[in-house]
């Protein structure tokens, strides 16, 4: 029995470690460990009267342990809070730091640790107060004008936080003119702006709609442009347009600016000249584009004077040359023909026989020998002389021969 005593506490102490060892193994081998991240935190408890004003809360990563034979938890299976009844709000306004408490929702489940164990809080005092509703109606387009803008309601509350309400001066309206001058008159969502018309975030408005309606007119103007006649038609064969007068030569529109600058003349209704063979004066309504109008008192129709005339051409004949002013000289042309372009009206040509023609080469003084002569040409009346072909002819001037010398008569 002795030797079973002897040591006797070391024996105890090597047995209960055994049993510890054995227990931690058959422990440990029945639960397993894991890390759920990104976990909410919720805050409860706050105070009445107060309203959070610090960044948004962050989210802990939990440590926790689970049976082996169990279904793994979700972020659903825990709950973060903060208690915001802990926050001092002697010292509203200013960060705090607030402990966070994280407990498993489900059975099984162990919290071992989390990260972090902390949230950095910042309270403040519900307020609340009245500010004006104002309207920016951004860029009006060109061409139009804008009455004053009629809302309701003109005063809106403005709640939340005190620092965040004494930035708050008015509530804007954001209004969108169209440029197709439709009058404004529909509900505006507001934003909450400072002195700068920049957003407060964190506040809210009451209503944080209102009715705006704004009378939205075009601007009328004026501009002049010249009249364009539309002629359709031509005159008769071996007729032309011999100038066109217009009366009056410009009028003046009215109408708004972008339907005006589009605009660079107005013509008149179609006038038919076919088959005219003097002048003749027409009238003929102004044709407007939609949208423009004439100037009080301006005629709504043109008075067009057409001036026809006989059709001009041109044509070659073809005539001999005639020799003028030899004397007793002989001239000897060295072509037989010239060719004679005349222009004019095309019945006066029609009457022209070439024939009739003559081409004169008047060499009168020139010396025996070769001369380049010009063809002079009688043009008939109303006609004019475009050019002879060729311009100059060769000529060659011979004396006349010497008479014969008398022969003596043979005596008989």
């Amino acid at each position: 029995m002795g030797w079973l005593l002897r040591n006797w506490t070391l024996k105890i102490g090597a047995l209960g470690l055994a049993m510890v060892l054995y227990t931690g193994l058959v422990y440990s081998g029945s639960f397993a460990e894991d890390t759920m991240r990104g976990i909410p935190v919720r805050g409860v408890d706050q105070p009445n009267t107060y309203v959070n004003i610090g960044p948004p809360f962050r989210t802990v990563d939990v440590r926790y342990r689970v049976g082996r034979d169990q279904a793994r938890p979700t972020v659903d299976s825990f709950s973060a809070v903060v208690d915001l009844s802990k926050y001092d709000t002697q010292r509203a306004g200013e960060p705090q730091l607030l402990p966070i408490k994280v407990s498993a929702l489900g059975q099984g489940i162990t919290v071992l640790a989390y990260t972090p164990t902390q949230l950095s809080v910042t309270l403040d005092t519900l307020d609340t107060k009245t500010v004006p509703v104002a309207v920016d109606r951004g860029t009006v387009p060109d061409g139009l004008e804008i009455g004053p803008p009629h809302v309701a309601p003109e005063e809106v509350q403005v709640k939340g936080a005190s620092s965040r309400i004494g930035q708050v001066t008015r509530a804007m309206a954001h209004v969108s003119i169209d440029a197709s001058g439709i009058s404004v008159d529909r509900e505006f969502d507001l934003v909450p702006v400072d002195v700068d018309g920049q957003r407060v975030e964190g506040v809210e408005l009451s209503p944080n709609s209102v009715h705006i309606s704004i009378g939205v007119n075009a601007v009328q103007t004026s501009k002049t442009v010249p009249v364009r006649p539309k002629l359709q038609g031509t005159p008769a064969a071996g007729s032309e347009i011999d100038g066109i007068v217009v009366e009056p030569v410009t009028v003046t529109l009215e109408g708004a600016p972008d339907v005006l600058g589009d605009i660079t003349e107005i013509a008149t209704e179609a006038i038919d000249i076919g088959g005219a063979t003097k002048v003749a004066k027409y009238t003929a309504a102004l044709v407007l584009p939609d949208g423009a109008a004439l100037v009080d008192g301006s005629p709504d129709t043109a008075t067009v004077t057409v001036g026809v005339r006989p059709a001009s051409g041109s044509r070659t004949f073809v005539t001999g040359l005639v020799c003028r002013g030899a004397g007793d000289n002989a001239c000897l042309p060295s072509l037989d023909q010239v060719a004679v372009t005349l222009s004019g009206p095309i019945p006066t040509l029609d009457a022209v026989d070439g024939g009739s023609l003559a081409a004169i080469l008047d060499v009168s003084g020139l010396a025996a020998g070769s001369h380049d002569v010009s063809a002079t040409i009688s043009v008939p009346d109303g006609l004019k002389l475009v050019g002879v072909s060729p311009a100059t002819v060769r000529v060659e001037i011979r004396p006349p021969s010497p008479p014969p010398t008398p022969q003596p008569t043979p005596n008989p």
